[in-house]
């Protein structure tokens, strides 16, 4: 009947962008709630409207842009103050809350819904010497380290029991090797290389007495088990390597070592932390570092560093879209928990004549999941292709490009660097041992020279020899 309608909306380019000055009528340019509004609900109600800035400072945007909150002298600003103030006759985005609920009516049926989650990269190849003794945990090793001293003391009771009783006689105490009995007794120098052996998969000295051969083929069960679960292991660590460990919860956030920064966040969002009494959420807001200007920026930082970018899930996406390429993107990964979920529809003055109609319309469109299809399709369309055609324009083409990095299964020296140490460190020790071995080898010969000398003296000086 001649009336358009005003339509207040906050500063959200992600869900809705018009050109200033929100002159003349259906001035808005994309966003899936022009959507909505455009192409459903004129086509059922058969209006025109006109879409403007909420008025006010609220929300930390100058002049205006912020969903509501009250002055201390009673009036309203942002998307809540114009309905109530007559400037607006619909407001779109605003948090449901009891205080905003005596001033306005809300939609009882929702259209859009965001939550607060943070993104950061998907961790790099953890490559280290250490990867030797990944196989197992410290738990492990621990029972590994406990059953091997078990051992010896196990051979060192049966050995001490046959030899109370006196049944180390007739050579029982000797051992094979290859088929050949020797007959020197199995002592703790066959017992340490008997283990050494059977770890390493070597040919081992077995003892001849029943007892001990009962333990040691015991033993060799416990060791087969124990080498084939840790090569198994082995096999999977150097044609796969270890991720480096990201944070996945809030929880996980805090307790890491990552920097943390926030996407201009909404008075709503500041207001769910600062009330908060769990530590992690207060100690969250305590090291956030808030971001107003260059939101890209907070994306950017988590590609490649040790950096969470904490934002409304609505924001994260918009931000990927219009200001990274596509190789980027892939490198960041959404927290698997989020919070303060929010779900958005529309509210009008109490008792408004248009509340009935559009809450009837609106609870049509999310059943069907058309917010859905129309979000996907603004970001590719509207926001996606606009930004490819810009870097296009202005000669970026180097973002266009497709990553170099392919992921492969090929081994490199990087997966098997612990070999290499543990080679070095065998060299060191057989050194070690070669000159130990010289050192005493020249003293023996030493000695041995000065006694020969000593007795060819002594021999001379009896005059034995003329």
């Amino acid at each position: 009947m001649g009336k358009t309608l005003r339509i207040s909306f906050i500063n959200a380019k992600s869900r809705l962008e018009v050109k200033p000055p929100y002159r003349g009528v259906n001035n808005g340019d994309r966003g899936m709630w022009l959507t909505l509004v455009s192409e459903f609900f004129m086509v059922k109600l058969n209006f025109t409207y006109n879409l403007f800035l909420s008025t006010g400072k609220d929300g930390g945007f100058v002049g205006g842009g912020g969903s509501g909150i009250p002055l201390p002298n009673g009036t309203w600003i942002g998307t809540v103050g114009d309905v109530i103030s007559g400037k607006a006759d619909i407001g779109i985005i605003a948090v449901n809350t009891d205080e905003r609920n005596r001033q306005v009516s809300f939609t009882n049926s929702f259209y859009d819904h965001v939550y607060l989650h943070f993104l950061t990269n998907k961790g790099v190849q953890i490559f280290s010497p250490a990867t030797l003794l990944w196989s197992f945990d410290h738990l492990m090793w621990t029972c590994i380290g406990s059953s091997t001293l078990g051992a010896f003391l196990v051979f060192r009771l049966i050995m001490n029991g046959m030899n109370i009783l006196e049944m180390n006689t007739n050579g029982r105490m000797s051992f094979a090797r290859r088929g050949q009995v020797s007959q020197e007794n199995w002592g703790l120098r066959h017992q340490i290389w008997f283990v050494i052996t059977t770890y390493l998969d070597q040919d081992c000295v077995l003892p001849t007495c029943t007892p001990l051969r009962c333990f040691v083929a015991l033993w060799l069960f416990f060791a087969l088990i124990v080498t084939t679960v840790y090569r198994s292991k082995m096999v999977s660590l150097l044609a796969f390597p270890v991720m480096e460990e990201i944070p996945h919860t809030f929880k996980d956030l805090v307790e890491s070592d990552y920097t943390v920064g926030c996407i201009n966040p909404q008075d709503a969002v500041l207001s769910m932390l600062a009330r908060s009494k769990d530590p992690v959420y207060v100690k969250l807001l305590n090291n956030l570092e808030i971001i107003n200007k260059n939101r890209p920026k907070c994306l950017e930082q988590s590609i490649d560093n040790q950096y969470a970018c904490v934002a409304l899930s609505s924001e994260t996406r918009y931000l990927q879209y219009a200001n990274l390429s596509d190789s980027d993107i892939r490198k960041l990964v959404q927290s698997q928990e989020n919070t303060f979920v929010v779900f958005l529809g529309l509210h009008f003055e109490s008792g408004s004549i248009y509340t009935d109609a559009f809450d009837r319309l609106l609870s049509w469109a999310r059943p069907f999941h058309l917010a859905d299809v129309w979000e996907e399709f603004d970001m590719v369309y509207n926001v996606r292709l606009q930004k490819r055609d810009w870097w296009l324009a202005t000669n970026q083409t180097e973002k266009l490009e497709r990553s170099n990095v392919i992921d492969n299964d090929n081994l490199t020296l990087k997966h098997i660097s612990g070999a290499f140490y543990a080679l070095l460190a065998s060299l060191i020790v057989s050194f070690a041992v070669f000159i130990q071995e010289l050192v005493g080898y020249c003293l023996m010969a030493l000695i041995e020279c000065k006694m020969i000398t000593l007795i060819r003296n002594m021999i001379y000086g009896f005059g034995l020899f003329r």
